[in-house]
């Protein structure tokens, strides 16, 4: 297959050509030199569905409320993190990636779901974790990355960023070891073999996988023009690393549209801040410029967004009673499941965001992350001890999950493409 080249910098390794592949990526129809430099891999089901959420709504005294089915972005493993990883799985099979070193929380969705969705092109998962609140949702998690073959190194605040450079360094040394017993017999292949491994920023928000998501408002807009909703006026995201917030903005700039998104912080609040948010859209949009000039150069400020603090409670990944009323109602209403760390949050950020500023007739979409694990059947003794304190402890109750009375949901309103 012949491979289309563009103008770009020769000398760095960011700027390789690809074949050009065939995608269902709106990013790549509206953009089409990008398809040309940056590695895609097909992962997710697009686009996802928007669901018209009417009980909800009256639920919650809402006259308009859709929520974007990021957890139907794959049937076995989804959510939102499958976007960034169509681009960084696939510059790390690209790469000859034999392991990815990453780190964040103990129960992280990055890592559980690269972990998954690495295995399927041969990559191994280290990561490198931080200890959390014990939930249901964190064993699944935990779980999940372990029957993938993902390996734990527990660390604490301090010691999580010398400890992923050890993990990077000690899975270089293994891979060049493996190499060279590989090209045993040919000592100039041994002599040259390099360690491949892929370091993948937390929550894998890079400028690369954050393209996934400037993807995800271009599919929006196409969702908008098919009549699957009306343009929203408000877009809600949580707000962990900042990818999605950040992708999204862009896109919605580059789509043409008008809504504005507001992200409810779930993470840090001395992270989650408009200016950053922008400080990374700005850099994705530059990027995408120098590899094709036709990428507008958008202006996006602070100002273009806002972000909801109040949701946070008592800090990460600890549940609140107002979360965890809203992800009831949710699931009572429309038959979504949600976590206590992130989209219960992000939907009490949503509703404080529209009560504070009597928002209950403009046209809400609420982005729904969370890809609900079947349940781990693990028991403490078959993981491995830095994990095992999980497995041991009942954790956080979460309604849902722990199987309290609940009115038998109904029947979800048809998704609409």
């Amino acid at each position: 297959m012949q491979r289309a080249l563009v103008n770009a910098s020769s000398n760095d390794p960011e700027f390789m050509t690809y074949p050009r592949v065939d995608s269902p990526l709106p990013i790549f129809d509206r953009f089409p030199a990008l398809r040309d430099c940056v590695a895609w891999k097909p992962i997710g089901h697009w686009p996802t569905p928007i669901l018209s959420a009417d009980a909800f709504a009256t639920c919650l005294g809402l006259k308009s409320l859709h929520i974007k089915r990021e957890d139907l972005s794959h049937p076995d493993c989804g959510g939102n993190k499958t976007r960034g990883l169509e681009f960084l799985l696939a510059r790390a099979v690209e790469r000859g990636a034999r392991c990815i070193v990453t780190f964040s929380s103990a129960g992280s969705h990055h890592i559980s779901k690269t972990a998954w969705h690495a295995r399927r092109f041969g990559i191994d998962t280290t990561g490198v974790f931080v200890d959390q609140p014990v939930s249901e949702y964190v064993r699944r998690n935990i779980g999940i990355a372990i029957a993938s073959g993902a390996h734990y190194v527990r660390a604490n605040r301090l010691t999580v960023i010398p400890k992923t450079a050890m993990a990077f360094l000690r899975e270089s040394w293994r891979s060049r070891r493996r190499r060279a017993s590989e090209a045993a017999g040919d000592s100039r292949s041994a002599s040259t073999a390099t360690g491949h491994v892929y370091f993948v920023a937390p929550g894998g928000t890079t400028r690369r996988s954050m393209l996934g998501h400037v993807n995800a408002a271009l599919e929006l807009k196409a969702q908008v023009e098919s009549g699957a909703l009306p343009e929203p006026d408000y877009i809600y995201v949580v707000l962990g690393s900042l990818g999605t917030a950040a992708g999204l903005a862009l896109g919605l700039k580059l789509a043409g549209m008008s809504s504005r998104v507001v992200g409810v912080t779930v993470s840090y609040r001395w992270y989650c801040t408009p200016r950053r948010i922008a400080r990374f859209a700005r850099r994705v949009n530059a990027w995408m410029r120098r590899m094709d000039p036709s990428v507008p150069d958008v202006s996006l400020r602070p100002g273009d967004l806002d972000v909801v603090h109040t949701a946070l409670g008592d800090g990460y990944a600890l549940f609140t009673q107002r979360g965890e009323t809203l992800a009831r109602r949710l699931f009572q209403t429309q038959g979504l499941r949600t976590d206590g760390t992130y989209t219960a949050k992000a939907l009490d950020g949503m509703m404080q965001y529209i009560e504070s500023r009597k928002l209950r007739e403009s046209k809400h979409l609420f982005w729904h992350t969370y890809f609900d694990f079947p349940p781990c059947d693990m028991s403490a003794d078959e993981v491995p001890s830095s994990v095992r304190r999980y497995f041991n402890v009942a954790g956080q109750p979460w309604a849902i999950d722990d199987g309290a009375p609940l009115s038998t949901p109904a029947s979800p309103a048809n998704p609409r493409n």
